[in-house]
């Protein structure tokens, strides 16, 4: 096996750390909530959620769509872009420097 596939040692210690961190978490929690009454509260009605995944993915996506807009029209004013060198690209000739044929 070739040593750039496999994990890091420290992998495994991480890996328990954060498992301990989640027992203890859990642990922690069900001693708060034992700790408190058991008195249930009434509950109001549940509103619905204005907002919903597919809506916020939405709204995010086209705002980075804009800023991508954005920040390509400033590299494109600035000539920055590469789009300006496609016009002095000859790919033909440049291939026949490579080969050696003419020259």
């Amino acid at each position: 096996m070739r040593s750039e596939f496999r994990f890091p040692k420290a992998t495994v210690t991480l890996m328990t750390i954060i498992l301990v961190a989640v027992i203890m978490t859990i642990v922690k929690a069900t001693a708060i909530e034992e700790s408190v009454p058991s008195a249930n509260p009434t509950v109001g009605p549940i509103h619905p959620a204005h907002f919903t995944i597919v809506s916020t993915l939405l709204v995010i996506m086209a705002a980075v769509c804009v800023a991508g807009a954005i920040v390509w029209a400033v590299l494109f004013a600035l000539n920055r872009s590469g789009i300006q060198r496609l016009s002095e690209l000859n790919p033909s000739a440049d291939q026949r420097a490579k080969s050696g044929l003419f020259g």
